[in-house]
């Protein structure tokens, strides 16, 4: 199988670090994959390290424009998959605009969905963000045919916003880095 992974909105910060993480443990062929193929910006595409089985393609870079994204993945990112022959479409951004099918989505970012936090940032253009967000994600885990949660907070708090699910639906935690376990020390005073 090849495994086609939308990571066209990773551009930094724990998106990215995910990334790297989830590829960096992984073992496709005991998976059942022999091709794993990432879209990405070329920055994101640098800190992948080389594997045999990794695809890399550069897509142009979007900066913070979401609708400039959106338009990419619903008019480009389809036909792509298809013409590598990938058998599944990972997004981990949470947002998907493809017609391709099937599409798993991985809800990373609660932000939108709690809108006690939300509303912190008063009347801005990061609020609009945060609703842009809040309506395309929604949107995108109704069409997905499968759906990864972080916790189980996090599924029971955006599935009452997004109301039932069609797709399946698991809860995977992130792993924790080997760099962080670390026998307890003394604290500095």
């Amino acid at each position: 199988m090849r495994l086609g992974i939308d990571a066209s909105n990773l551009r930094r910060g724990g998106g990215v670090t995910h990334l790297i993480q989830m590829l960096g443990a992984a073992d496709p062929p005991a998976a059942g994959f022999d091709t794993v193929v990432v879209w990405g910006a070329d920055s994101t595409l640098a800190q992948l390290a080389d594997r045999p089985w990794l695809v890399k393609h550069a897509v142009a870079e979007f900066g913070d424009n979401l609708v400039r994204r959106a338009l990419w993945q619903r008019s480009r990112l389809g036909p792509l998959a298809r013409g590598e022959q990938c058998d599944l479409l990972f997004v981990p951004g949470g947002s998907f605009a493809t017609s391709f099918k099937p599409v798993v989505v991985m809800s990373r970012n609660m932000l939108p969905f709690e809108w006690r936090e939300l509303l912190r940032f008063g009347f801005s253009p990061q609020t609009v963000k945060m609703l842009f967000l809040r309506w395309s994600q929604s949107r995108s885990l109704q069409r997905a045919d499968g759906v990864i949660f972080l916790t189980c907070y996090a599924q029971r708090a955006i599935l009452r916003v997004t109301g039932p699910i069609g797709g399946a639906l698991a809860i995977i935690p992130h792993g924790v880095e080997p760099r962080f376990r670390k026998a307890p020390r003394l604290p500095r005073p």
